[in-house]
């Protein structure tokens, strides 16, 4: 007989270590209806991401979630700002995230002015022509 207990998992601890926690999103695989579900978290984080850091219109345009390279920048950032708040996290994540968010509105940047969306305007993103998509005769099919 030994006087060692079995190890024990406490799912208090297991829920804040891990629970705060989900993996990132693949945007292309979800459902319409999965899709929805998550638009709307994100929406929320987003709001509340753009008023905390006063995030000029020109890099998050109203017009956001009509763009799909968009929705995955934010959502990329809203996972890395988790992980790196979460209380696992080493005591530079602040760091690396505030790097993530430098990144990341650069990239936000580039998006929107691809659109010029604006305020009261939505524009959608220009549709990429691939050379199988072009019938030499004809033009585009």
């Amino acid at each position: 007989m030994t006087d060692q207990m079995p190890l024990g998992l406490d799912a208090e601890l297991y829920g804040r270590a891990f629970g705060q926690l989900a993996g990132p999103v693949h945007w292309p695989s979800l459902t319409a209806e999965e899709r929805q579900g998550r638009s709307s978290e994100l929406d929320h984080w987003v709001r509340e991401f753009v008023a905390r850091f006063n995030v000029d219109i020109r890099i998050v345009p109203p017009c956001w979630q009509l763009h799909i390279g968009m929705v995955e920048a934010l959502s990329a950032l809203r996972d890395h700002e988790r992980a790196s708040y979460a209380d696992t996290a080493s005591p530079t994540a602040a760091v690396d995230w505030l790097r993530a968010l430098r990144d990341v509105e650069a990239r936000l940047h580039e998006l929107a002015s691809k659109t010029q969306c604006r305020a009261q305007a939505h524009r959608a993103g220009i549709t990429r022509i691939w050379p199988d998509d072009i019938d030499v005769g004809r033009g585009v099919s």
